[in-house]
């Protein structure tokens, strides 16, 4: 046979293949799966059984004044405003701090209405992208990687521009306010100029807008040879606050011998350091900032 035919007959098997492949995925994304398991489990709690065959959909929130993306999250967490999903497993699970145990919404995120902020305006990632690979993880190509648990938190800083100030009590991001104290406590005010703390040091970079570089612009100006994890700016600073030397070596930064969760901390704190000009946030999102301490006693 000639040799000609045979790499033809492959090379038509190989595209018919890739094809198929193709097709049946652009028929059956990713997405479908989750949605249809999410219907089965509502219509199983609500005794229904018509509701696990209700239509498949693409959701999403498009938000122009606040970051002119279309969040496509709740397309795969459908659970998150439901409290009849509090106890389900990601991505069907209810958003924390929602609902209490009488399932009545008491939590901060009741003032936090998905379709007013959206979900990537807290945590960040790609809002448009409706694959696990492509909006969870190491994902190179976005300009910031997607914050979950408490370094979510350091988005609280886009709009609650108070969260500084020498009296701030914000329970609902208490990993940062952990954070500040702590900034305060070893010293790094000595070295770090941070406008959010209201430091001018000069021995260390300035941190104060640290939390709005993107990757890419992080990533061209600091060696990630000597990082372990992931490849991401999160991922350097908390390796940095555990073992400075190691990651910047020659750098003149003490190793505090901080424990993980004091990593996780000033991590939350330092990525909260934001930059309003590139955050900007409409000032109809925008807490007020507190009254001045002697405008205040003098009342």
């Amino acid at each position: 046979m000639d040799i000609k035919n045979v790499l033809f007959a492959f090379a038509g098997v190989s595209m018919a293949v890739l094809f198929g492949y193709h097709a049946y995925h652009s028929a059956n994304p990713e997405w479908h799966e989750y949605q249809r398991t999410y219907y089965e489990m509502l219509a199983e709690k609500m005794s229904d059984p018509k509701l696990a065959s209700a239509p498949l959909k693409i959701d999403q929130v498009w938000l122009p004044t606040v970051n002119n993306r279309a969040d496509r999250c709740m397309t795969c967490h459908k659970g998150i405003g439901n409290p009849l999903f509090k106890d389900a497993p990601q991505p069907y699970t209810t958003h924390p701090n929602f609902f209490d145990e009488e399932n009545k919404g008491t939590g901060y995120m009741v003032q936090h209405p998905f379709a007013k902020y959206g979900c990537t305006v807290c945590h960040e990632g790609e809002p448009q992208a409706l694959q696990v690979e492509k909006t969870h993880g190491d994902v190179h190509h976005l300009d910031r990687e997607l914050l979950v648990g408490s370094f979510a938190q350091s988005s609280c800083s886009k709009c609650h521009q108070n969260l500084y100030a020498k009296k701030a009590e914000f329970p609902e991001a208490e990993t940062l306010m952990a954070g500040a104290k702590l900034f305060k406590r070893k010293g790094c005010g000595a070295c770090h100029t941070a406008k959010q703390m209201r430091t001018k040091g000069t021995a260390g970079p300035e941190l104060s807008g640290w939390g709005s570089k993107t990757e890419l612009a992080f990533y061209l100006v600091h060696n990630f040879e000597h990082v372990e994890g992931q490849h991401t700016k999160l991922q350097w600073e908390w390796e940095h606050f555990i073992d400075p030397a190691k990651i910047t070596p020659g750098t003149i930064m003490p190793n505090f011998r901080l424990s993980d969760e004091e990593a996780n901390q000033l991590t939350t704190l330092v990525s909260s350091f934001k930059d309003d000009a590139k955050e900007a946030i409409p000032m109809n999102y925008l807490s007020s900032y507190p009254e001045p301490e002697a405008a205040t006693a003098s009342k």
